[in-house]
């Protein structure tokens, strides 16, 4: 096979797919085995999968703003910015992507940190040092090029043309860019423990974008967690005093299964909707190795090239002297399209999967192209990105499932606790449906308590008098009120 990084166009071919395709395993499980998924969650392929995604999803995350998947020609100017937000659940996999993934953001965002300090440093010994320039002002100060605002506010004498040509100069990047510009917002990733950190990931944030990340240990870490969505992943900040746009996306880690104590809590948890879910334990598709992917050739040393990518990406985040977004060109409409409509044949079970997944297809294929072009030339492979797609859809259903799973698991605890309720008020005597709507200390309407009183029928404990529920072994002639 060629060892060419070019990707094949065989993701082209029309298929309808509101639902998982037969072939869809298969065809995850061929690109699992390219990327050697098996060796990075270590033996086990589910954390495997997991710790690819991050992977790829972490270099889209760390692209400078506005970097896309760029479609063909042929496509009419089609492009998908790429990024999104994680939540990875389970002991296995957050331990994994800690170590492979987030460790190799905090130790490269700390030596940017370190030659900051070094470089402070360093001015400030060369200002308490006098020598000769002291004794001169100005002398060995090179002239600096007037900014576009030095222009405006001397050159009062310019014509409309001009004037107009100079302010559209203000919406573009700055000419000549400055040091400053990284020792001023050095931080394109931040590990977020209190509102204190997230104030300061967001006062330094690296040309408007930040990636966070941010750990769900317990039910009260959420609202931690809540904000930097709000802020971060929905670009809309509301700590800064100067209007900055800062937009970008969130790693959450979750070991302990804090988030089925969300969901199952009944709270409107929304904005958990705003993130990717990544899980040891998911429901619904399973990977699987099959003798398809034996055939193909795999990536070895993949935390290597993985690790080269990251800082190939972050260097061309931090190049004060290239402002451009970066791009990957290549026949693209077909799966975008395909992707969209897979997604809103899914936004009725998961209402906004379809605005929050949008950019993962075009993301992971973003990283895992990145990956694959770190590689030696003679260790590069072919993926087809109708191979991300079939991914992309296994883990985009395991989501909608495992939602679907906990708050049915959390519906039924919760219509348990109300029949116990309503199995105590009607040992004082017969009760109508609003009798016991008005009483109970949970907001409910009539079809839930009809749920919770049915159960109660089911196990012999209750029956129904005309519009009264009473206990089955309840003879009391208390007055009813005869409103249902």
């Amino acid at each position: 096979m060629d060892s060419s990084t070019s990707l094949p166009t065989s993701d082209h071919l029309l298929t309808k797919h509101l639902s998982l395709e037969t072939g869809d395993v298969r065809d995850a499980a061929v690109l699992l085995h390219q990327f050697n998924a098996l060796s990075l969650g270590e033996g086990n392929l589910n954390a495997g999968a997991n710790a690819l995604a991050a992977m790829a999803l972490t270099i889209a995350n760390i692209a400078p703003s506005g970097s896309c998947l760029v479609g063909s020609d042929d496509d009419d100017g089609l492009s998908v910015s790429v990024g999104a937000s994680l939540l990875v659940r389970g002991a296995l996999s957050c331990s994994i992507i800690d170590d492979r993934v987030l460790a190799l953001l905090q130790k490269l965002q700390g030596n940017v940190y370190a030659h900051i300090r070094q470089r402070l440093d360093r001015k400030k010994q060369g200002e308490d040092r006098i020598t000769e320039f002291n004794l001169f002002a100005n002398k060995g100060e090179e002239d600096r090029p007037p900014t576009v605002l030095d222009r405006l506010e001397k050159n009062s004498f310019m014509t409309d043309a001009c004037f107009e040509s100079e302010w559209r100069g203000l919406l573009r990047p700055p000419l000549d860019p400055e040091i400053g510009e990284i020792t001023d917002a050095p931080v394109f990733f931040a590990g977020i423990g209190s509102e204190g950190g997230l104030d300061s990931a967001i006062g330094f944030a690296n040309k408007g974008r930040l990636l966070v990340h941010t750990a769900l240990t317990r039910k009260a870490d959420a609202a931690l967690l809540e904000n930097v969505i709000r802020e971060v992943v929905s670009g809309c900040p509301r700590r800064t005093l100067l209007a900055v746009g800062i937009k970008g996306e969130v790693i959450a880690s979750d070991p302990h299964g804090t988030l089925d104590e969300l969901l199952a809590d009944r709270k409107d948890r929304g904005w958990l909707g705003r993130m990717l879910w990544l899980g040891d334990h998911a429901d619904g598709p399973k990977f699987g190795m099959h003798g398809a992917a034996d055939a193909m050739p795999g990536l070895r040393q993949i935390g290597d090239w993985f690790s080269l990518a990251v800082e190939d990406v972050a260097a061309t985040r931090l190049n004060i002297h290239k402002s451009s977004p970066m791009e990957l060109k290549l026949p693209m409409s077909g799966g975008q399209i395909r992707w969209n409509t897979f997604l809103l044949g899914l936004d009725r079970r998961f209402p906004g999967i379809a605005g929050t997944l949008r950019p993962l297809w075009a993301s992971l294929v973003f990283g895992l192209y990145k990956i694959v072009s770190a590689a030696p030339a003679d260790q590069r492979i072919q993926f087809s990105t109708k191979h991300v797609e079939a991914l992309a859809r296994v883990l985009a259903l395991r989501m909608v499932h495992h939602r679907e799973v906990v708050l049915e698991e959390g519906r039924r605890q919760f219509i348990e606790a109300l029949a116990a309720s309503f199995r105590l008020k009607l040992l004082e005597g017969p009760h109508t449906v609003r009798d016991l709507m008005r009483r109970s200390d949970k907001k409910i309407d009539a079809d839930t308590a009809r749920e919770a009183l049915e159960l109660l029928t089911y196990g012999g404990s209750t029956v129904c008098r005309g519009r009264a529920w009473q206990l089955a072994s309840s003879t009391s002639s208390r007055a009813l009120t005869l409103d249902a």
